[in-house]
C-alpha cells in the first residue's frame, strides 16, 4: 500500500464509517504506527481531517504485540504458505478468501484480549509483550 492509497482508504471507507458510527465525533483515532501511516502526506491529511486522534508523538513506535490485526495478518501469512501461487492475482484472491472465512469468534476473542495485553505492557513498563505475559497477567492480577 502507498501513502496515497491509505489516504484514499481513509477518505472513501474509514471516515464515512466513523461518521456513521460516531455522528457526534465521539471517537479517538489511532493508527498502528506503520511507516505508511507516518509519511508526511498521510500525517498532513490526518491533521486536517481527523481531529479526534492520538498524536503521533504520543504513541509508541509500534505496538504490534498488542493489536489483534497483527495476529490476524500472521494467521493469513501462515495460511498463504500452505499453497503455491502462479501470480499476484491468486495471492490476492486467497487473502480475500481467508479474510472472508476468518472465524468471527476468534476476532472477538482477540479484541477482548486488548485490555489484558495493555495491562501486560504497563506491567513490563512499556516493553514488548508475548502471549504468555498477558496470560500471566490474567492468572496473577
Amino acid at each position: 500500500m502507498t501513502s496515497q492509497k491509505y489516504i484514499d482508504l481513509l477518505q472513501e471507507k474509514i471516515m464515512p464509517s466513523i461518521e456513521q458510527l460516531y455522528p457526534n465525533d465521539d471517537y479517538i483515532y489511532q493508527d498502528d504506527c506503520d511507516s505508511i501511516h507516518r509519511s508526511k502526506i498521510v500525517l498532513d491529511f490526518i491533521k486536517h481531517h481527523i481531529p479526534n486522534r492520538i498524536m503521533t508523538e504520543d504513541q509508541a513506535s509500534k505496538l504490534d504485540d498488542v493489536w489483534p490485526i497483527e495476529n490476524i495478518w500472521s494467521i493469513i501469512r501462515m495460511n498463504l504458505k500452505k499453497k503455491d501461487y502462479q501470480d499476484l492475482f491468486q495471492v490476492k484472491a486467497e487473502i480475500v478468501k481467508i479474510w472472508k472465512n476468518f472465524d468471527i469468534n476468534l476476532c472477538a476473542k482477540m479484541m477482548s484480549s486488548i485490555p489484558k495485553r495493555l495491562q501486560a505492557v504497563i506491567k513490563k513498563k512499556g516493553g514488548r509483550i508475548l502471549k504468555i505475559d498477558y496470560l500471566l497477567f490474567i492468572i496473577y492480577y
